[in-house]
């Protein structure tokens, strides 16, 4: 299976025009890269567990969702907002009033490619329309219903804690810009120092 979901991921990077390098034990983005800044995320532990979760927990996500939101109000725009966790289950999904189906599909794709890549799923836009390489870890997330990527647009953000990858973050309804912005600002949430 994860054979299989790497085949995918390469075919699909390779038909829209990116080369994808793959590294083994490769580091989350640094903090000098655009949308590097997702490191420890500040998520809220479940009963009985010591310290903070793994992967994205609820609390987490409905920070990072509400964060998004306040943003496109403040901006009067319309959004969609999907959290995965780092299996790729989604935990949590919110479509602004006025939005139509087509940016719950791409906010659940844009995160999905963050979270598959591990980097922005715009550095994989990027590195597609330039024709470019770009040097990702493959993360092996199990294959469901919708597996969808979508490498052609910003809006997706993986999420980090402690190094780790433990989710990821994409919005959809607005520009790709736009939606890189509100992704941002819900990783933002998490990850500023208290």
């Amino acid at each position: 299976m994860k054979t299989f979901r790497f085949i995918v991921a390469l075919i699909t990077a390779l038909v829209l025009g990116a080369t994808v390098l793959v590294a083994q034990n490769m580091q989350p983005p640094s903090q000098g890269r655009p949308g590097g800044q997702m490191g420890q995320a500040a998520g809220q532990g479940g009963r009985g567990q010591q310290g903070p979760p793994s992967t994205m927990d609820l609390a987490t996500a409905k920070k990072m969702v509400a964060a998004a939101e306040a943003l496109a109000v403040s901006l009067n725009d319309h959004i969609d907002v999907s959290v995965f966790d780092s299996n790729g289950d989604l935990v949590l999904a919110e479509r602004m009033d006025g939005i139509d189906h087509t940016p719950t599909v791409t906010s659940q794709a844009k995160a999905r490619t963050a979270l598959v890549f591990g980097v922005p799923s715009g550095d994989i836009a990027d590195a597609a329309r330039a024709k470019k390489p770009i040097s990702v870890t493959i993360s092996p997330l199990p294959m469901n219903a919708s597996g969808d990527l979508n490498m052609n647009f910003r809006g997706g953000l993986p999420v980090y804690r402690d190094g780790k990858l433990i989710g990821a973050i994409g919005v959809g309804g607005s520009s790709s810009d736009q939606d890189e912005k509100y992704s941002k600002a819900g990783v933002d949430a998490v990850t500023a120092k208290q």
